[in-house]
């Protein structure tokens, strides 16, 4: 059995998870974030990259799962790769942020920013403009508040000379896209010193026979929702979609627990519960 990943999908969820939250990439994603947000970076550095587990609302509420979510002094950042233009993926995502925002307002603490950055591998906006931000304003203008902040990362448009983005921060971003191979991700970022340490990330993960599991049922799932859409089908896509999603995290969960994975990491991973999990066979 190969358990070699061949060709690589940066944009895949188990694969940029892995890669954000990884050591080796956290010295370039924090400055992506500093350059974004201006948040210092010495908070940064003190910041925790942790699974994007969203606080429920109330016990009957479905369990939110966002890509990654980054606790920063006074603020939390939700980090959304988002591969497909589905009709409500920015609801979605939205979503999980202020279900956090209310969360974390509701209990007694002091109240903390949320910012929710999207990377987008389509570009529903037809703009030329690398980074878009939003933040919610009545119809003169006005902000209402400080306290949420949404960016929109449209890789499509990177990297732009237009626009004034450090090269370091375009190079970043160019980062995730498709690879017909690690020596061609080899090749690109060869003489680029800084971007070693993700690139040697990356070439680990593609021979982790626990996360070529992982990638390999995300890279299914991808196909499917793309077959899906050449078809052209719309009544019901959604809903289709939306169940293939679950059955793609039931897959998921079954073959953790053949691995002997930790039933608390099974839950961050796909987002079931944990008597779900429990009851697979």
């Amino acid at each position: 059995m190969d358990l070699k990943i061949q060709e690589i999908n940066m944009l895949n969820d188990a694969m940029f998870k892995s890669i954000i939250r990884s050591e080796e990439a956290r010295p370039l994603v924090n400055k992506f974030l500093h350059f974004l947000t201006n948040i210092e970076m010495e908070k940064l550095e003190e910041a925790i990259f942790m699974g994007g587990e969203i606080p429920k609302k109330n016990l009957k509420e479905k369990g939110k799962i966002s890509d990654v979510l980054i606790k920063v002094e006074n603020c939390q950042i939700i980090l959304e790769v988002n591969q497909y233009d589905t009709r409500d993926i920015f609801d979605k995502n939205a979503s999980y942020a202020f279900a956090l925002s209310t969360v974390s307002n509701r209990i007694n603490e002091k109240r903390k920013k949320v910012i929710l950055i999207n990377f987008d591998a389509f570009n529903r906006f037809k703009t030329n403009t690398p980074i878009l931000v939003f933040q919610p304003r009545d119809k003169e203008g006005h902000i209402e508040t400080e306290l949420y902040l949404s960016y929109h990362i449209l890789l499509e448009n990177i990297p732009n000379t237009s626009y004034n983005i450090p090269k370091e921060i375009e190079i970043f971003l160019d980062f995730f896209k498709r690879y017909e191979s690690i020596e061609e991700l080899k090749g690109k970022y060869k003489k680029k010193g800084e971007f070693q340490n993700m690139v040697k990330k990356v070439e680990e993960l593609t021979s982790d026979e626990e996360f070529v599991l992982y990638y390999d049922l995300e890279e299914k799932h991808k196909q499917e929702k793309e077959s899906a859409y050449e078809l052209g089908v719309e009544r019901g896509l959604e809903q289709g979609v939306e169940q293939g999603s679950k059955q793609n995290s039931i897959e998921i969960a079954k073959k953790l627990k053949e691995l002997d994975i930790p039933i608390d990491k099974i839950i961050a991973s796909t987002g079931l519960s944990e008597e779900e999990i429990q009851g697979l066979k």
